[in-house]
């Protein structure tokens, strides 16, 4: 979860009937989600096997972006740059930290981590995947330099907080300028603001082009060090890799939700299957936040032929 998420649901969940979404724009299940992109084909991009709607435009992909860090980290990893059990005190993770903008993430990781005094950089990085920290990915940005996301991503990845900081809490600075006072100790309280005002930022970060994010995914699907982060659902109770093994990482900021998503079944190849959402509805993107219908209708897409091409025809 993203920023001003869990304070945006807490809302939604208390208010009355007539904010919930209608059964017209409701994400209830795969078809639901079908039904939504045809009738938004514009501000929907799908990349998967036979399908390529809005690939190559630039999209918001909240942390999504992740996987773009990650593929940066696997990269450093395997040239020796970074070690993966190299220490990062805790405390200094936890000044790259705005609290009450990433709906609980970074205490959900310290929670998990139990860590000491420091954790080890592939933790650090673990954090940042499994719970989706921002914290994590601005310290990872740092440590590997914005240049060596940049090469991977075909366009600038800025930092998250430093976003969150310049758009709500009153910075002036550039988003690398913010951050980098946060950090030093010059603490800013971001102020939440409307839905609407938090879509319209949403819109303008963590902007790629979806085919290049599905080129990573493909990519860090064949690299084991990205493989043990990207397959986390797979330690989850129930999950069988026996008979499907998934590897993901999903975004979302208000009015805006991604998925990036490989899945693997015994004796076939990877189908890698991404989805970014913008400018959803106020209600159509709580009902989502609730029913993750999305992620079913991923899964269907990379799983079911038959409606993968139905899928193909609507978003022609």
């Amino acid at each position: 979860m993203n920023v001003f998420l869990s304070a945006l649901l807490t809302a939604a969940l208390a208010a009355p009937a007539g904010a919930v979404a209608s059964a017209a724009d409701e994400f209830k299940d795969a078809e639901s989600v079908l039904a939504y992109l045809k009738a938004h084909r514009d501000d929907v991009a799908l990349v998967a096997e036979g399908i390529r709607h809005n690939a190559d435009r630039l999209a918001p992909v909240a942390s999504a972006i992740k996987i773009v860090h990650l593929a940066a980290y696997a990269d450093a990893v395997r040239s020796g740059k970074v070690s993966p059990r190299e220490r990062v005190k805790v405390s200094r993770w936890n000044a790259y930290h705005v609290p009450g903008t990433d709906g609980g993430a970074h205490e959900a990781a310290l929670k998990r981590l139990k860590p000491g005094a420091t954790v080890t950089l592939d933790q650090l990085v673990s954090a940042m995947i499994e719970e989706s920290d921002n914290a994590a990915a601005d310290l990872l940005r740092d440590r590997l330099g914005p240049a060596a996301l940049k090469r991977i991503a075909g366009t600038p990845v800025g930092t998250f907080n430093g976003e969150i900081l310049r758009a709500f809490a009153g910075c002036r600075l550039s988003a690398d300028a913010c951050l980098k006072r946060h950090v030093a100790g010059h603490r800013m309280t971001p102020v939440l603001p409307s839905f609407e005002r938090q879509a319209a930022w949403a819109e303008t970060v963590n902007r790629v082009r979806p085919a290049v994010l599905r080129d990573v995914l493909a990519r860090l699907a064949k690299d084991p060090t990205a493989r043990k982060h990207l397959e986390w659902p797979m330690r989850q109770p129930g999950a069988d890799p026996g008979t499907l093994v998934i590897g993901t990482k999903g975004g979302s900021l208000p009015g805006v939700l991604s998925e990036a998503t490989y899945t693997v079944r015994p004796g076939e190849r990877p189908r890698h299957t991404v989805l970014a959402l913008r400018r959803m509805p106020e209600r159509t993107w709580f009902s989502a936040m609730q029913s993750y219908a999305h992620q079913r209708f991923m899964l269907q897409v990379a799983t079911d032929p038959a409606f993968r091409a139905r899928v193909r025809a609507a978003l022609k």
